[in-house]
């Protein structure tokens, strides 16, 4: 088999696993918002939809981890990449989850999380941080010749 056939197979197979797991994701945060209207509980569908775009920032970054797992070498963390980039968009992005669990009421920058748009708040400014923070953290690892 060629090498661009193969290339075509695996970006392929990226479409698919993305996809699914977009319209599995979406679909269940459908669900949590008819059974949020139901029953007057958000908690669950506010919290699935901080975590959701993180874990979907993660499945964007696995084609490039299956490249580094192929290299040879040892697994290395790039601090600088994490800790200036990932966390701060990590934090921004899990702020709906620490302000649900009860432990954290008033967080530095949640105002600009939850209401920054006012009444008409948009998720999309969630949905792009979280996404984010996911490749971000997940592609922070590398593999390094020693």
């Amino acid at each position: 088999m060629s090498l661009s056939l193969k290339r075509a197979i695996r970006y392929l197979i990226c479409l698919v696993v993305v996809l699914g797991v977009l319209f599995i994701g979406l679909k269940y945060q459908q669900h949590l918002f008819t059974v949020s209207r139901e029953t007057y509980e958000i908690k669950g569908y506010l919290l699935f939809g901080s975590s959701f775009p993180i874990f979907l920032g993660t499945v964007l970054a696995i084609p490039r981890i299956l490249q580094r797992v192929s290299k040879k070498g040892h697994w290395k963390v790039s601090w600088l990449r994490l800790i200036i980039i990932g966390l701060p968009f990590l934090y921004l992005s899990i702020i709906p989850i620490l302000y649900f669990t009860g432990l954290f009421k008033d967080l530095p920058l949640s105002k600009f999380v939850f209401g920054y748009f006012g009444e008409n708040e948009s998720t999309t400014l969630n949905a792009i941080i979280g996404v984010i923070a996911g490749y971000i953290i997940v592609t922070s690892l590398y593999k390094r010749k020693d």
